[in-house]
């Protein structure tokens, strides 16, 4: 930012800061208005890129002149600058370099314009920018800049270019410009509206204070004003709600009487409670200017009760990271203190991860060998998360790691502190407890924050030659810090246990399990390691080096162990719940806390049913599902739950008739081992017989693995309606497979079943899949029906749940036994993937049809492939996908149709079939919904034109909508909102406005033809509360349906508040479930927050960007 004759001119790097932080633009505004003089920090780190990155960019320039291309250098003369790139496109250059655009008060020189095919104001081609970086990490302002770019461009073209480019020394990046045009716009328009109108801001703390040279200016605001957020643990949730309450400092919140004199909109009374007594120790700390702490009162199970008695082999553990470098993030320095020994292990490169991470861990069980009772201690759950992260992409050190963990060897210090005392701290970090333990730092860590931030920037750019000693010294000299820091903050705590036995409190030690590994996990690692080690041999661990079977070997050897590694999630999540408290436990899906025995009992045989209530809270437990009680072995059976009165109905045996949980926890241990079985089955006689092999057995699933194009008998003809060439290609498929991806709408149940019926007339064998039995039966009845339209009679068979009937569209089967003994007396077959991996069932059917195949694992299929001569997969990885909790090696975790796809958003021709019509959206929510998600590929039929809202209503016409509605520190659920929602459907439902259906028949608008839909089931319950008519639910419970009017609440106050982070509440996915429910009118609810999101990556650009390009297109109801 800064000023040329009086006017601002504006450069990308002003687009970045904006979206860091709104203040930030203020104060920078300020500096060039006179008003503030800017902090000025010298970075050297920078200054040496940027000669580099010119050398890199003039390197690029020979090549292409060596090479013989017409390149133009445009002189950085400003006056004449703009006009000689205009000329050189209408000449036709191939390059451009240092090409001029600007349009005020932007401004910006392109490194390259390269010219590509397509059409534009100079003719038959067009212009697109290319940005030399030496970085090979691309990072959000580069994407920034080259939008920024490739909309000036825009300007003078007159069309949006396709793409724009990014060159790195190992080559070329190329990028869509619409996947991240939207966000670009919207935040340039709000850092317009903020320097034409400028308002006033707060410092609030913010992820870029860490890195911000303003920093200390902005602190020295907050700690005049006392700011609630130097409270330690104190939200923005809940600064808003003590804000609504009068109070707005430290000191006051320290002085709020006990019991809290106010009841919470959300969350409890417990955890306010917790801030004000945090508050009043912090207060005391610094009137006296002296560190304050006290013992929490005592919890068998928390705090010093976790603490396990010392031993000499005690490991100190730290782990510096960064989480930007792709794929996943790299641990970059592995450290620890062993006997008073600081060992370390840097990393550069994934490579040297994966061997840092063998060399720990071997370190580890070496050591375990004279100490077996050596615990490993760290600061926070950082450590423990990024090694199961790791220990799954690289699958290595699985085993081992999964011992360290049942085991309890990790001693989360942390967690044991927070349970344990009190202290009058900030933030409960290692550097603000040393004033407690006495450890004292050589180095400032403010300092360090900025030698990181440069490290890491290099470390992202792949320029580990401009890293100096100097960096490498500090970086290691904190973390060395860090690891002697936790010894000394367990130390004290040891110290303060010992204080407490002696004032005659009796405090054991943890019992923790000392198995190390069940007999069935050797037996099934022994059995699976020399098929791993067969299909292995020779392939690189390197995905670029791989070839197609070099890849399906990868996939395959490292599907061996993948349902073990999936249910250890589990497993591992059940004892992360176990260690939070209640209040922690309310913002878990998987739990129930402050449960309350209502006194209400009914008999049910030997067992009881009891009824117990609960505050709201969000969860993912249904009737049916088992619950676990710490300590307990015997389980809760769920009869009902009722979320808008917040009961829920127990079964209990008579063993536990008499206990009532205050905390249960979802069991969701379900037996694999037969689809493990099959797995390994088939990986054996791939790692004895190879790939190449030519007979019939396992074809299709060889396909499927190699990602060969669907292998055909004969040519498909050409033809114009997609049902047909369905079944034409089908019926051609030589033991091959067949992708149908159905968008929203676009009669992908209609098809599959057609085919079916038409393949059983040409005497196929029909079988049917998909992840729920909701979904098999929603397609069995299709297939009925069709039958029945067409009097041709056909036999279906259902393996069902174990209370499935016979009825009048199929025969319940009670196991595959069943099935194989009556296969020739069914034309279709139906059955989870649980029956299908059967040996007994070993091509059994000539088609395996999957339905709902973009939530349908790759694993799966390759299990259940081994059913089938052919496999036809109907689905679309566009809508919701499998849930899938463990962390796995790249290419494992995906759906079949994904793996299939390889990043296309829609199936290429030759790959399958694209249901290009829907109809159910009205064209304009599928203009929106095509561009955003299926690369425009998708259209309404003619006839849904029709369908609108008119009336007495501001919500008139068709199409999409926005309602923003102003709400602070709201997570997962908004009563703002819910207000307005209530508002606007009694609008549309007060008698006066009428819906029209695609045959222009009109309709009095009523709650039926309304649909609710939430991202979070804490708001689905908060909207009931105002609507308890409606049909409201997650986007879960709505795929599959449609409505007239669609109505999508966000809840969330902003991203950093969304409880899930950006993945979840921007998840492209979800959304365009939301957005294509509607067929005449989709109404988003939500806060103008959400859609200025601080975008890290180009990959979070992209989950934002659908929501920004929403803003642009829908009507703003105010």
């Amino acid at each position: 930012m800064k000023k040329n004759n009086n006017e601002i001119l504006l450069s990308a790097s002003d687009l970045s800061n904006h979206i860091h932080c709104k203040h930030l633009t203020q104060l920078n505004k300020k500096v060039i208005d006179g008003h503030l003089e800017k902090p000025f920090f010298a970075n050297r780190v920078l200054d040496l890129l940027r000669e580099r990155g010119e050398d890199f960019e003039g390197s690029f320039l020979q090549t292409l002149e060596n090479e013989g291309f017409r390149v133009v250098k445009i002189e950085q003369n400003y006056n004449e600058a703009k006009e000689k790139t205009i000329e050189a496109m209408r000449n036709g250059a191939d390059y451009i370099y240092q090409a001029c655009l600007s349009n005020k008060p932007w401004q910006g020189w392109a490194d390259f314009l390269k010219k590509v095919e397509g059409k534009s104001n100079f003719g038959e081609w067009s212009y697109e920018v290319i940005d030399t970086k030496l970085s090979t990490q691309t990072r959000a302002g580069t994407i920034l800049q080259i939008t920024l770019y490739s909309e000036l461009l825009s300007e003078i073209l007159g069309e949006m270019p396709e793409k724009m480019h990014v060159k790195t020394p190992e080559g070329e990046i190329s990028y869509r410009v619409k996947d991240y045009l939207s966000y670009y716009k919207l935040i340039k328009r709000k850092l317009g509206d903020a320097l034409i109108v400028p308002v006033e801001t707060y410092p609030e703390p913010c992820g870029h204070c860490d890195i911000c040279n303003w920093w200390e200016y902005c602190n020295g605001i907050r700690r005049k004003d006392d700011h609630l957020s130097f409270i330690a643990g104190m939200g923005s949730s809940q600064i808003k709600e003590l804000k609504a309450h009068g109070v707005e400092t430290l000191e006051q919140m320290s002085e709020v009487a006990l019991p809290i004199p106010f009841k919470p909109n959300r969350g409890s009374k417990q955890t306010f409670t917790k801030l004000r007594e945090q508050a009043r120790v912090q207060n005391e700390s610094r009137s006296i200017n002296q560190p304050v702490y006290e013992i929490l009162e005592l919890s068998e199970g928390a705090g010093f009760y976790n603490l396990p008695k010392p031993s000499k082999g005690d490991i100190y553990f730290d782990l510096e990271g960064d989480p930007l470098i792709e794929p996943s993030g790299l641990e970059y320095l592995f450290g620890w203190v062993y006997q008073e020994k600081y060992y370390k292990i840097w990393v550069k490169n994934t490579e040297e991860e994966k061997e840092a991470l063998e060399a720990f861990i071997d370190f580890v069980f070496e050591k375990k060998q004279e100490h077996p009772d050596l615990h490993i201690y760290h600061f926070a759950s950082y450590e423990t998360t990024a090694l199961k992260r790791m220990m799954g992409k690289y699958a290595t050190k699985e085993q081992e790691i999964d011992i360290l963990l049942r085991t309890h060897v990790f001693v989360d210090l942390h967690r044991v502190l927070k349970q344990a005392i009190r202290a009058g701290v900030e933030r409960y970090s290692l550097k603000d407890l040393e004033s407690y333990h006495g450890f004292v730092r050589e180095m400032d860590l403010r300092s360090l924050s900025k030698i990181k931030a440069q490290y890491e920037f290099l470390l992202e750019s792949n320029h580990f030659e401009e890293i100096t000693d100097e960096m490498v010294q500090a970086i290691e000299l904190y973390n060395q810090e860090d690891c002697f820091s936790t010894q000394h903050l367990h130390q004290w705590l040891e110290e303060e246990r010992e204080k407490l036995n002696e004032n005659e409190e009796v405090i054991s030690r943890p019992v923790f399990s000392t198995t190390e590994e069940p007999e069935y996990v050797s037996a099934h690692l022994a059995r699976i390691q020399p098929i791993y080690d067969a299909l292995m041999e020779g392939v690189s661990l390197d995905k670029d080096e791989r070839n197609n079977i070099d890849e399906a070997k990868f996939l395959l050897a490292h599907m061996l162990d993948w349902y073990r590694r999936e249910k250890k999630s589990f497993y591992w999540e059940y004892f992360r719940l176990l260690d939070l408290d209640e209040s922690e436990l309310l913002d878990e899906k998987s739990a129930l806390s402050f449960l309350k025995f209502t006194g209400e009992r009914v008999p049910d045989k030997k067992s009881f049913i009891d009824t117990y209530n609960f505050p709201p809270q969000e969860c993912d437990i249904k009737s049916g599902n088992d619950l676990k009680m710490e300590g307990i072995k015997t389980k809760f059976k769920v009869i009902e739950i009722d979320e808008r009165q917040n009961l829920i109905y127990l079964r209990k045996g008579p063993s536990i008739a008499e206990l009532h949980p205050e905390v249960l926890i979802k069991d969701e241990d379900i037996s694999t081992s037969k689809k493990e079985n099959q797995l390994i089955e088939i990986a054996k006689w791939f790692a004895e017989n190879g790939f190449e092999d030519t007979t019939e057995k396992y074809a299709v699933t060889k396909e499927l693995l190699l990602n060969n194009l669907p292998r055909i008998k004969s040519a498909i003809d050409n033809h114009d309606d997609l049902l047909e060439k369905g079944i034409e290609w089908a019926s051609k498929l030589d033991n091959s497979y067949l992708p149908i991806q159905g968008p929203p709408g676009s009669g992908k149940s209609f098809t599959g079943s057609h085919m079916i019926l038409e393949l059983i007339k040409k005497g196929k064998k029909i079988g049917v899949t998909a992840l729920s039995h909701k979904v098999i039966i929603n397609l069995l009845k299709k297939i009925k029906e069709v039958a029945d339209d067409e009097q041709y009679p056909i036999r279906i068979i259902y393996k069902g749940d174990a209370n499935e009937k016979n009825n009048e569209i199929w025969d319940a089967a009670k196991d595959a036994n069943v099935i194989a003994t009556n296969l020739n007396n069914y034309n279709v077959i139906a059955a989870t993937s649980f029956t299908w991996s059967d040996n007994m069932l070993h091509e059994s059917v000539d088609y395996l049809f999957i339905d709902e195949a973009g939530q349908f694992a790759l694993i799966d299929t390759v299990v259940v492939s081994q059913a089938a001569k052919n496999i036809v997969l109907l689905g679309d990885h566009q809508q919701l996908k499998q849930p899938i909790k463990g962390i796995h090696p790249e290419g494992t975790d995906v759906s079949a149709l994904e793996h299939l796809l390889e990043g296309h958003k829609t199936i290429p021709k030759d790959k399958g079939l694209f249901l290009d019509k829907t109809w159910r959206m009205h064209p304009t929510i599928c203009e929106f919904d095509s561009e955003m998600f299926y690369e425009s590929k998708l259209f309404s039929v003619e006839k849904l034109k029709h369908q609108r809202i008119e009336g007495n209503t501001v919500y008139e016409g068709s199409g999409l909508f926005y309602k923003a509605v102003e709400h602070d520190g709201n997570t997962n659920q908004s009563p703002e909102e819910a207000i307005i929602i209530a508002d606007i459907v009694k609008e549309l439902t007060k008698g006066d406005v009428y819906w029209y259906d695609d045959k222009n028949e009109k309709h009095v608008l009523q709650t039926k033809d309304i649909k609710i839909i939430s991202p979070y089931n804490s708001n689905v319950y908060e909207i009931q509360k105002q609507l308890p008519e409606l049909e409201i639910g997650t986007v879960d419970k709505f795929q599959g349906q449609e409505a007239p009017v669609v109505i999508y609440s966000m809840a969330s106050s902003s991203p950093e508040d969304a409880p899930r982070g950006m993945d979840f509440l921007y998840s492209p996915n979800r959304f365009n479930v939301a957005v294509s429910r509607a067929r005449a009118a989709f109404i988003l609810v939500g806060s103008p927050k959400l859609f200025e999101p601080d975008c890290k990556s180009p990959e979070q650009i992209k989950l934002a960007n659908p929501f920004c390009r929403f803003i642009e297109v829908a009507k703003a109801i105010h």
